[in-house]
Protein backbone atom coordinates (compact mmCIF):
# COMPACT_ATOMS: atom_id res chain seq x y z
CA UNK A 1 0.00 0.00 0.00
CA UNK A 2 1.10 3.56 -0.66
CA UNK A 3 1.72 5.93 2.27
CA UNK A 4 2.21 3.25 4.88
CA UNK A 5 -0.01 1.18 7.12
CA UNK A 6 -3.23 2.35 8.82
CA UNK A 7 -1.65 1.81 12.24
CA UNK A 8 0.37 4.99 11.68
CA UNK A 9 -2.81 7.08 11.84
CA UNK A 10 -3.64 5.65 15.27
CA UNK A 11 -0.07 6.23 16.45
CA UNK A 12 -0.27 9.92 15.51
CA UNK A 13 -3.68 10.20 17.15
CA UNK A 14 -2.15 8.97 20.43
CA UNK A 15 0.91 11.18 19.97
CA UNK A 16 -1.12 14.39 19.79
CA UNK A 17 -3.75 13.42 22.36
CA UNK A 18 -3.91 14.46 26.00
CA UNK A 19 -5.23 11.97 28.56
CA UNK A 20 -8.74 12.83 29.71
CA UNK A 21 -9.46 15.23 26.82
CA UNK A 22 -11.11 14.89 23.43
CA UNK A 23 -8.94 15.10 20.30
CA UNK A 24 -9.72 16.36 16.80
CA UNK A 25 -8.30 15.12 13.50
CA UNK A 26 -9.16 16.92 10.25
CA UNK A 27 -9.10 14.55 7.28
CA UNK A 28 -9.43 14.75 3.52
CA UNK A 29 -9.80 11.32 1.93
CA UNK A 30 -8.68 10.67 -1.65
CA UNK A 31 -10.82 7.80 -2.88
CA UNK A 32 -10.32 5.26 -5.63
CA UNK A 33 -12.53 5.79 -8.65
CA UNK A 34 -11.38 3.31 -11.29
CA UNK A 35 -9.58 5.98 -13.33
CA UNK A 36 -5.90 5.27 -12.87
CA UNK A 37 -2.93 4.26 -14.97
CA UNK A 38 0.56 2.92 -14.45
CA UNK A 39 3.38 5.42 -14.59
CA UNK A 40 6.83 3.87 -14.60
CA UNK A 41 8.51 7.25 -14.16
CA UNK A 42 6.65 7.97 -10.91
CA UNK A 43 8.00 6.45 -7.69
CA UNK A 44 5.31 5.56 -5.18
CA UNK A 45 5.59 6.83 -1.63
CA UNK A 46 5.41 3.66 0.47
CA UNK A 47 5.65 5.34 3.87
CA UNK A 48 3.58 8.12 5.49
CA UNK A 49 4.75 11.49 4.19
CA UNK A 50 5.17 14.41 6.59
CA UNK A 51 3.89 17.69 5.15
CA UNK A 52 4.14 19.70 8.37
CA UNK A 53 4.50 19.15 12.11
CA UNK A 54 0.97 17.73 12.56
CA UNK A 55 0.01 17.08 8.94
CA UNK A 56 0.69 13.87 7.03
CA UNK A 57 -0.29 12.02 3.89
CA UNK A 58 -1.09 8.58 5.25
CA UNK A 59 -3.81 5.93 5.43
CA UNK A 60 -6.77 5.74 7.79
CA UNK A 61 -7.98 2.45 9.25
CA UNK A 62 -10.80 1.01 7.17
CA UNK A 63 -13.42 1.62 9.84
CA UNK A 64 -12.58 5.35 9.89
CA UNK A 65 -12.55 5.48 6.09
CA UNK A 66 -16.09 4.09 6.07
CA UNK A 67 -17.15 6.53 8.79
CA UNK A 68 -15.98 9.47 6.66
CA UNK A 69 -17.86 8.16 3.64
CA UNK A 70 -20.99 7.64 5.73
CA UNK A 71 -20.76 11.14 7.23
CA UNK A 72 -20.43 12.75 3.80
CA UNK A 73 -23.02 10.76 1.86
CA UNK A 74 -26.78 11.06 2.01
CA UNK A 75 -28.05 8.03 3.97
CA UNK A 76 -31.49 7.95 2.39
CA UNK A 77 -34.79 7.52 4.22
CA UNK A 78 -35.25 4.93 5.52
CA UNK A 79 -31.53 4.38 5.85
CA UNK A 80 -29.99 1.62 3.77
CA UNK A 81 -26.43 0.42 4.16
CA UNK A 82 -24.24 1.37 1.20
CA UNK A 83 -22.22 -1.25 -0.66
CA UNK A 84 -19.29 0.79 -1.95
CA UNK A 85 -17.03 -0.28 -4.76
CA UNK A 86 -14.38 2.29 -4.04
CA UNK A 87 -11.81 2.59 -1.31
CA UNK A 88 -8.98 4.79 -0.09
CA UNK A 89 -5.97 5.85 -2.13
CA UNK A 90 -4.65 7.93 0.76
CA UNK A 91 -5.70 10.55 3.29
CA UNK A 92 -4.37 13.99 4.14
CA UNK A 93 -4.66 14.21 7.93
CA UNK A 94 -4.15 17.15 10.28
CA UNK A 95 -3.83 16.00 13.90
CA UNK A 96 -5.09 19.01 15.84
CA UNK A 97 -5.20 17.34 19.25
CA UNK A 98 -7.45 18.78 21.98
CA UNK A 99 -9.01 22.11 20.93
CA UNK A 100 -7.86 25.05 23.02
CA UNK A 101 -9.85 28.17 23.85
CA UNK A 102 -9.98 30.36 20.74
CA UNK A 103 -9.08 27.51 18.38
CA UNK A 104 -11.02 27.40 15.13
CA UNK A 105 -12.62 23.95 15.17
CA UNK A 106 -14.48 23.96 11.85
CA UNK A 107 -13.01 21.70 9.18
CA UNK A 108 -9.69 23.11 7.94
CA UNK A 109 -10.40 26.39 9.66
CA UNK A 110 -6.81 27.55 9.03
CA UNK A 111 -6.72 26.47 5.37
CA UNK A 112 -3.79 24.04 5.65
CA UNK A 113 -5.50 21.09 3.94
CA UNK A 114 -6.94 23.32 1.22
CA UNK A 115 -3.46 24.63 0.41
CA UNK A 116 -2.21 21.05 0.06
CA UNK A 117 -4.94 20.33 -2.50
CA UNK A 118 -4.26 23.59 -4.35
CA UNK A 119 -0.55 22.93 -4.64
CA UNK A 120 -1.01 19.25 -5.45
CA UNK A 121 -3.24 20.08 -8.41
CA UNK A 122 -0.51 22.34 -9.78
CA UNK A 123 2.16 19.68 -9.30
CA UNK A 124 0.12 16.77 -10.68
CA UNK A 125 -3.62 16.73 -11.43
CA UNK A 126 -5.65 14.06 -9.63
CA UNK A 127 -9.34 13.58 -8.88
CA UNK A 128 -8.90 14.65 -5.25
CA UNK A 129 -11.59 17.06 -4.12
CA UNK A 130 -13.47 18.01 -0.98
CA UNK A 131 -16.23 15.41 -1.21
CA UNK A 132 -14.84 13.20 1.57
CA UNK A 133 -13.82 15.59 4.33
CA UNK A 134 -14.53 15.48 8.05
CA UNK A 135 -13.44 16.42 11.53
CA UNK A 136 -13.02 13.17 13.45
CA UNK A 137 -13.53 13.53 17.21
CA UNK A 138 -12.07 10.99 19.62
CA UNK A 139 -13.03 10.67 23.29
CA UNK A 140 -10.84 10.96 26.40
CA UNK A 141 -9.92 7.28 26.06
CA UNK A 142 -9.05 7.57 22.38
CA UNK A 143 -12.27 5.94 21.16
CA UNK A 144 -14.03 7.37 18.12
CA UNK A 145 -17.05 9.53 19.05
CA UNK A 146 -18.17 11.70 16.14
CA UNK A 147 -17.54 12.71 12.52
CA UNK A 148 -18.49 16.23 11.47
CA UNK A 149 -18.62 16.47 7.66
CA UNK A 150 -16.59 19.15 5.95
CA UNK A 151 -17.48 20.98 2.68
CA UNK A 152 -18.43 17.70 1.02
CA UNK A 153 -20.94 19.12 -1.44
CA UNK A 154 -20.61 21.73 -4.14
CA UNK A 155 -18.42 22.63 -7.08
CA UNK A 156 -15.20 21.28 -5.58
CA UNK A 157 -16.63 17.93 -4.50
CA UNK A 158 -14.53 16.07 -7.06
CA UNK A 159 -11.85 16.99 -9.57
CA UNK A 160 -11.69 15.34 -12.98
CA UNK A 161 -8.82 14.00 -15.03
CA UNK A 162 -8.45 12.73 -18.58
CA UNK A 163 -9.12 8.97 -18.61
CA UNK A 164 -6.19 6.60 -18.07
CA UNK A 165 -3.94 9.04 -16.26
CA UNK A 166 -2.16 8.52 -12.94
CA UNK A 167 -4.44 9.47 -10.05
CA UNK A 168 -1.97 9.71 -7.15
CA UNK A 169 1.00 11.79 -6.04
CA UNK A 170 4.49 10.38 -6.46
CA UNK A 171 7.23 10.64 -3.87
CA UNK A 172 8.89 13.54 -5.71
CA UNK A 173 5.57 15.35 -6.10
CA UNK A 174 4.91 15.05 -2.36
CA UNK A 175 8.29 16.68 -1.72
CA UNK A 176 7.41 19.47 -4.13
CA UNK A 177 4.08 20.08 -2.37
CA UNK A 178 5.87 20.23 0.98
CA UNK A 179 8.39 22.72 -0.40
CA UNK A 180 5.54 24.90 -1.69
CA UNK A 181 3.83 24.77 1.72
CA UNK A 182 7.06 25.87 3.37
CA UNK A 183 8.12 28.58 0.94
CA UNK A 184 5.47 29.65 -1.58
CA UNK A 185 3.12 32.61 -1.11
CA UNK A 186 0.09 32.89 -3.38
CA UNK A 187 -0.45 36.47 -2.20
CA UNK A 188 2.77 37.59 -3.90
CA UNK A 189 1.82 36.40 -7.38
CA UNK A 190 1.45 39.14 -10.02
CA UNK A 191 -2.19 39.91 -10.76
CA UNK A 192 -2.23 38.22 -14.16
CA UNK A 193 -0.66 35.07 -12.70
CA UNK A 194 -3.26 35.03 -9.91
CA UNK A 195 -6.00 35.22 -12.54
CA UNK A 196 -4.34 32.43 -14.51
CA UNK A 197 -4.27 30.34 -11.33
CA UNK A 198 -7.99 30.96 -10.82
CA UNK A 199 -8.59 29.52 -14.31
CA UNK A 200 -6.56 26.35 -13.76
CA UNK A 201 -8.19 25.75 -10.38
CA UNK A 202 -11.68 25.96 -11.86
CA UNK A 203 -10.64 23.78 -14.79
CA UNK A 204 -9.64 20.99 -12.38
CA UNK A 205 -13.21 20.67 -11.07
CA UNK A 206 -14.91 20.98 -14.46
CA UNK A 207 -16.22 17.74 -15.97
CA UNK A 208 -16.90 19.02 -19.49
CA UNK A 209 -13.85 19.01 -21.73
CA UNK A 210 -14.99 22.01 -23.77
CA UNK A 211 -15.29 24.19 -20.66
CA UNK A 212 -11.88 23.01 -19.45
CA UNK A 213 -10.43 24.09 -22.80
CA UNK A 214 -11.95 27.54 -22.39
CA UNK A 215 -10.58 27.90 -18.87
CA UNK A 216 -7.06 26.71 -19.70
CA UNK A 217 -6.90 28.92 -22.79
CA UNK A 218 -8.15 31.85 -20.67
CA UNK A 219 -5.44 31.12 -18.10
CA UNK A 220 -2.70 31.18 -20.73
CA UNK A 221 -4.28 34.27 -22.26
CA UNK A 222 -4.13 35.97 -18.86
CA UNK A 223 -0.37 35.36 -18.80
CA UNK A 224 0.57 36.43 -22.32
CA UNK A 225 -2.01 38.96 -23.55
CA UNK A 226 -1.12 42.67 -23.49
CA UNK A 227 -2.83 45.83 -24.69
CA UNK A 228 -1.41 46.49 -28.15
CA UNK A 229 -1.97 50.27 -28.19
CA UNK A 230 -2.93 50.45 -31.83
CA UNK A 231 -0.57 47.75 -33.12
CA UNK A 232 -2.03 45.26 -35.58
CA UNK A 233 -1.69 42.25 -33.31
CA UNK A 234 -4.75 40.11 -32.60
CA UNK A 235 -5.47 38.24 -29.39
CA UNK A 236 -5.04 34.95 -31.25
CA UNK A 237 -1.64 35.99 -32.60
CA UNK A 238 -0.49 36.94 -29.12
CA UNK A 239 -1.72 33.63 -27.72
CA UNK A 240 -0.08 31.43 -30.34
CA UNK A 241 3.24 33.25 -30.51
CA UNK A 242 3.76 33.92 -26.84
CA UNK A 243 2.48 30.53 -25.62
CA UNK A 244 5.07 28.81 -27.81
CA UNK A 245 7.79 31.05 -26.38
CA UNK A 246 6.56 30.42 -22.85
CA UNK A 247 6.59 26.66 -23.47
CA UNK A 248 10.19 26.89 -24.70
CA UNK A 249 11.06 28.87 -21.57
CA UNK A 250 9.62 26.03 -19.46
CA UNK A 251 11.18 23.20 -21.47
CA UNK A 252 7.82 21.95 -22.77
CA UNK A 253 7.46 20.82 -26.38
CA UNK A 254 4.67 22.88 -27.98
CA UNK A 255 4.72 23.90 -31.63
CA UNK A 256 3.07 26.79 -33.41
CA UNK A 257 0.65 24.30 -34.97
CA UNK A 258 -0.22 23.04 -31.47
CA UNK A 259 -0.87 26.57 -30.23
CA UNK A 260 -3.00 27.45 -33.26
CA UNK A 261 -5.05 24.26 -32.87
CA UNK A 262 -5.73 24.95 -29.18
CA UNK A 263 -6.74 28.53 -29.97
CA UNK A 264 -9.02 27.45 -32.82
CA UNK A 265 -10.65 24.80 -30.62
CA UNK A 266 -11.17 27.41 -27.93
CA UNK A 267 -12.61 29.85 -30.52
CA UNK A 268 -15.05 27.26 -31.88
CA UNK A 269 -16.39 26.71 -28.36
CA UNK A 270 -16.50 30.41 -27.44
CA UNK A 271 -18.26 31.39 -30.67
CA UNK A 272 -20.88 28.67 -30.66
CA UNK A 273 -19.42 26.46 -33.39
CA UNK A 274 -19.31 22.68 -33.06
CA UNK A 275 -15.76 21.86 -31.90
CA UNK A 276 -16.22 18.22 -32.90
CA UNK A 277 -17.49 18.81 -36.44
CA UNK A 278 -14.42 17.10 -37.88
CA UNK A 279 -15.60 13.80 -36.35
CA UNK A 280 -18.87 13.74 -38.30
CA UNK A 281 -19.37 11.55 -41.36
CA UNK A 282 -20.39 12.68 -44.85
CA UNK A 283 -24.04 12.85 -43.77
CA UNK A 284 -23.22 15.18 -40.91
CA UNK A 285 -23.80 12.56 -38.24
CA UNK A 286 -21.53 11.62 -35.37
CA UNK A 287 -20.64 7.92 -35.75
CA UNK A 288 -20.63 7.56 -31.99
CA UNK A 289 -20.36 9.86 -28.97
CA UNK A 290 -16.74 11.12 -28.94
CA UNK A 291 -14.73 9.49 -26.18
CA UNK A 292 -11.79 11.51 -24.98
CA UNK A 293 -8.52 9.58 -25.02
CA UNK A 294 -4.94 10.68 -24.54
CA UNK A 295 -4.10 9.56 -28.08
CA UNK A 296 -6.55 12.04 -29.62
CA UNK A 297 -4.69 15.09 -30.98
CA UNK A 298 -7.23 17.52 -29.52
CA UNK A 299 -6.81 15.97 -26.07
CA UNK A 300 -3.02 15.70 -26.36
CA UNK A 301 -2.70 19.37 -27.24
CA UNK A 302 -5.05 20.36 -24.45
CA UNK A 303 -3.01 18.37 -21.92
CA UNK A 304 0.20 20.08 -23.04
CA UNK A 305 -1.48 23.48 -22.82
CA UNK A 306 -2.59 22.66 -19.28
CA UNK A 307 0.94 21.50 -18.46
CA UNK A 308 2.34 24.83 -19.67
CA UNK A 309 -0.13 26.77 -17.54
CA UNK A 310 0.54 24.71 -14.40
CA UNK A 311 4.31 24.82 -14.91
CA UNK A 312 4.27 28.59 -15.41
CA UNK A 313 2.32 29.20 -12.20
CA UNK A 314 4.57 26.81 -10.26
CA UNK A 315 7.69 28.58 -11.52
CA UNK A 316 6.19 31.94 -10.58
CA UNK A 317 5.69 30.60 -7.04
CA UNK A 318 9.29 29.45 -6.72
CA UNK A 319 11.30 31.96 -8.81
CA UNK A 320 10.75 35.68 -8.28
CA UNK A 321 12.69 36.60 -11.44
CA UNK A 322 10.39 34.44 -13.55
CA UNK A 323 7.27 35.86 -11.88
CA UNK A 324 8.54 39.36 -12.68
CA UNK A 325 8.10 38.62 -16.39
CA UNK A 326 4.35 38.84 -15.82
CA UNK A 327 4.31 41.97 -13.68
CA UNK A 328 3.00 44.24 -16.46
CA UNK A 329 2.24 44.49 -20.17
CA UNK A 330 5.72 45.90 -20.77
CA UNK A 331 7.45 43.04 -18.92
CA UNK A 332 5.47 40.44 -20.91
CA UNK A 333 6.39 42.14 -24.19
CA UNK A 334 10.07 42.25 -23.22
CA UNK A 335 10.08 38.58 -22.19
CA UNK A 336 8.06 37.27 -25.14
CA UNK A 337 8.26 39.76 -28.03
CA UNK A 338 6.00 39.45 -31.05
CA UNK A 339 6.68 41.54 -34.15
CA UNK A 340 3.92 42.72 -36.43
CA UNK A 341 4.87 42.19 -40.07
CA UNK A 342 3.62 44.22 -43.02
CA UNK A 343 1.53 41.26 -44.12
CA UNK A 344 -0.33 41.39 -40.87
CA UNK A 345 1.23 38.11 -39.74
CA UNK A 346 3.41 37.87 -36.68
CA UNK A 347 6.53 35.94 -35.80
CA UNK A 348 7.77 35.05 -32.32
CA UNK A 349 10.99 36.33 -30.84
CA UNK A 350 11.81 38.87 -33.61
CA UNK A 351 12.69 42.50 -33.17
CA UNK A 352 11.31 45.28 -35.29
CA UNK A 353 13.47 46.18 -38.28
Amino acid sequence: MTFGKPEFFEEQLRRFSVPGRRSHVHVLLHSTNGNDADDREAVQCLEPFRLADRMWICRMPDYLRDIVYKACESPGEPYEAAHRQYGQLYTIALFMGPPEIGTVTSWDGYGHLSRVVTYSQLVHPTSIGFGSTAVLIFGPNGDFEQARPGPCRGYTEQAFTVPDTRNWLSQLECKTVKDLLDNADMEKLPDRVARAHWSIQHAAYQYFFEVRTLLVASGLDALVHVRTQGKRLSTGAQFTNRTVQLATDLGVSFTMDDAKAVWEHRSDIAHGRDPWAFLKDANGKMPQPPRLTKSDEVVRRYMVAEQILRAAILKCLTEANFAAKFASDDSVERAYPVTVQNSGKSQPGMKKP
